[in-house]
């Protein structure tokens, strides 16, 4: 009885001390918790997809670690838009990525990673990738993309058809030219008329620049609806230069730092390039009496050389004036061509 008696109270005075023992462990333990990220389908393969269709890929997210798991970013590549995501899983649970593919401006075979960055000491990062073979339900022919190189005062036009690429009826319903230098017409092509080895129902859609469409460069993403429920707007890109009928070569002068006691020169070259028409300069000056003008033709009725300088003595400070040369163009009679010099 004695010796069970002392048994019993050395196990009571070592309860504490195997206590503070246990302690230590259990912290330990819990401080070792980890999250481990596992996304049981990296790769979506959406297959053949219609161009022009969002692809919505959802990537589910499992946390089998035992501390809640951190999704500090999703990283998109070009061509990809991470909508959603989850940024806390917690231990056991579940979440979600979704990432969104735009098919208009792809053509084929695609591939987009979006890149995901988590605490999962085990998988810091980890890449997610959305695929699809972008097939169009409607081909441009010869191809989506129109070019005009076009003088003013000359009308030109482009054609593009539109054929179906599995045997399909469709209409065109409208063309929205987003406000170009050309308008937009349509015709369903029949019998001769028609792309012999196509699948029919096909359709064209001819682009035409008016003789007073305005100088300068245009570039348009031009929407042609139709009545196909797989391709409800073919998009074709519009782009071009409407060129002046008299060209000014360089369109401005600058005749950079110079001395104010010595002239400096500087040729312009006017070009005339419209078949069967002459052009005259009546007048050629600089609005400036800093600045002496000459003209010389080169071509008489098609090329002149225009050459400015500045007189000598001329004050120092920067200078700016405009060469005024006058035509008998009825589209371009007056022509300013800015004039820049610093005399030192």
């Amino acid at each position: 009885m004695r010796r069970m008696l002392v048994a019993t109270l050395a196990l009571a005075a070592l309860a504490p001390a195997l206590a503070g023992a246990q302690a230590p462990a259990q912290t330990q333990a819990a401080s070792e918790a980890k999250p481990a990220i596992d996304v049981p389908e990296k790769i979506k393969d959406f297959g053949v997809v219609t161009k022009g269709e969002k692809i919505r890929a959802v990537f589910e997210v499992r946390n089998n670690g035992q501390a809640p798991l951190e999704i500090s970013q999703v990283r998109p590549t070009c061509g990809c838009t991470v909508a959603d995501f989850d940024r806390t899983v917690p231990p056991g649970g579940k979440g979600k990525i979704v990432a969104e593919v735009d098919t208009s401006d792809f053509t084929g075979p695609i591939s987009k990673a979006v890149l995901v960055f988590t605490n999962d000491p085990a998988a810091p990062n980890l890449t997610l990738v959305v695929k699809a073979d972008v097939q169009s339900f409607i081909d441009v022919l010869p191809r989506g993309f129109v070019r005009f190189n076009v003088l003013q005062g000359e009308a030109a036009e482009e054609k593009v058809v539109l054929v179906p690429s599995q045997p399909t009826d469709f209409k065109v319903l409208g063309v929205e030219t987003g406000g170009g230098p050309f308008t937009a017409s349509f015709r369903k092509l029949e019998g001769k008329d028609a792309i012999e080895g196509r699948n029919q129902a096909q359709w064209e859609v001819t682009f035409r620049v008016p003789a007073n469409a305005p100088e300068g460069t245009f570039n348009q993403k031009v929407t042609i609806k139709t009545s196909a429920e797989k391709a409800p707007a073919v998009l074709v890109t519009v782009t071009g230069v409407v060129r002046p009928i008299v060209q000014v070569i360089p369109p401005t002068v600058d005749l950079g730092q110079v001395p104010n006691d010595a002239p400096v020169g500087r040729v312009l070259m006017l070009i005339n390039n419209r078949p069967n028409h002459e052009l005259q300069i009546t007048s050629a000056k600089a609005n400036s009496d800093l600045f002496d003008v000459e003209v010389t033709p080169l071509q008489p009725g098609q090329r002149y050389q225009v050459k400015v300088e500045l007189k000598p003595g001329a004050p120092k400070g920067a200078h700016k004036a405009a060469v005024v040369v006058e035509t008998n163009d009825p589209t371009r009679s007056r022509i300013e061509v800015p004039v820049t010099v610093t005399v030192q």
